[in-house]
């Protein structure tokens, strides 16, 4: 604005020399109006540039400021993820811990419970021998009881008193003792039978044989299966030594008669070919003992197929149980 000054002091001075002075003074008024317009201008400019330099500075200081809260936003932001990684690890440290801890309890009460079950089965088992010591200790007491019931002294007068005539006492299963009927004698031998069966087959779990008195004068000796054979027909060597045993007890009692019968189970529906299996069975059994010295014309032999079963059930267990093999043993004077 000040370059227009000089221009317009040469057009004023042209003015004066060419116009009258009331131009004159239009003149100056004008010039004075346009001089303050431009004293006007360059102080509104100064302004502006002053306003201009303010807000750049004050925008500087702003953006200082915004950059500091960033950074100082951005550290705690890493503070924060340093502090969340830790906390993630230890929750998986954790979390870890736990599971190894469940692991580790989850075997424990696996061994436990298994313990627990070998046990159950241990305590049933001992259970059963002791009904099965208990069914022979009731038999025995009622085998006594039935003799000393009978017992008559030779002569049917009163008892010989002691230091008169004493006769030697005789060997079971040789001669009958004096004093006592066939019935009486043939209870006795069947008792000893028993007993010395009872021995033998103690060394086996009660679930797998029975001896029960079906009379006074014989026994039924029921084996299961597992007992004497591997797969149902062929003797196997424990079953041998089992029969071995068997019949040296029946050699001793000389009067000894043996009823060998075969069971099978209901899995096969054909009855010829399970009245086959049995027999084949028992002829097999029957065989051993024959092998082991008992007289073939004491031992009988015979199969009852399906037809006589111990249970009706269809699981593995009770075919197991009705696959046995009976041994009826009778003594006779």
């Amino acid at each position: 604005m000040k370059q227009l000054i000089l221009p317009l002091m040469v057009v004023a001075f042209a003015a004066v020399s060419c116009v009258p002075r009331t131009q004159y003074s239009a003149l100056e008024t004008e010039r004075n109006y346009y001089r303050n317009q431009s004293t006007l201008a360059d102080s509104l400019a100064d302004q502006r540039a002053i306003s201009s330099y303010d807000e750049v500075d004050l925008n500087g200081n702003e953006l200082v400021q915004r950059i500091r809260q960033v950074e100082s936003l951005t550290a705690t932001n890493m503070a924060l993820n340093q502090s969340y990684q830790s906390l993630q690890e230890r929750y998986e440290d954790l979390l870890g811990q736990s599971q190894e801890m469940l692991s580790n309890t989850g075997n424990e009460v696996s061994g436990l419970q298994q313990s627990l079950a070998e046990r159950t089965t241990l305590v049933s088992e001992r259970e059963a021998e002791l009904r099965q010591l208990e069914i022979d200790l009731q038999a025995r007491e009622a085998a006594i009881a039935r003799i000393e019931g009978d017992y008559a002294p030779a002569g049917g007068g009163a008892p010989q008193s002691y230091g008169t005539n004493p006769a030697a006492p005789e060997a079971y299963g040789t001669t009958a003792i004096r004093g006592l009927s066939d019935a009486q004698n043939a209870a006795i031998r069947v008792n000893e039978i028993q007993n010395s069966l009872s021995q033998i087959l103690a060394a086996y779990p009660t679930t797998s044989y029975s001896l029960t008195n079906d009379a006074p004068d014989n026994l039924r000796v029921t084996l299961a299966e597992s007992m004497l054979s591997a797969d149902g027909f062929t003797v196997s060597p424990n079953g041998q030594n089992l029969l071995r045993s068997i019949a040296a007890v029946l050699r001793s009692q000389s009067s000894a008669e043996v009823l060998v019968i075969g069971h099978t189970d209901s899995s096969n529906p054909n009855a010829l070919r399970a009245y086959e299996d049995s027999s084949d069975k028992a002829i097999n059994i029957a065989q051993q003992l024959i092998n082991f010295g008992m007289s073939p014309r004491k031992i009988t032999v015979g199969g009852k197929g399906f037809y006589d079963p111990v249970t009706n059930g269809i699981t593995q267990r009770d075919l197991a149980s009705n696959r046995r093999t009976e041994i009826l043993i009778s003594v006779e004077e």
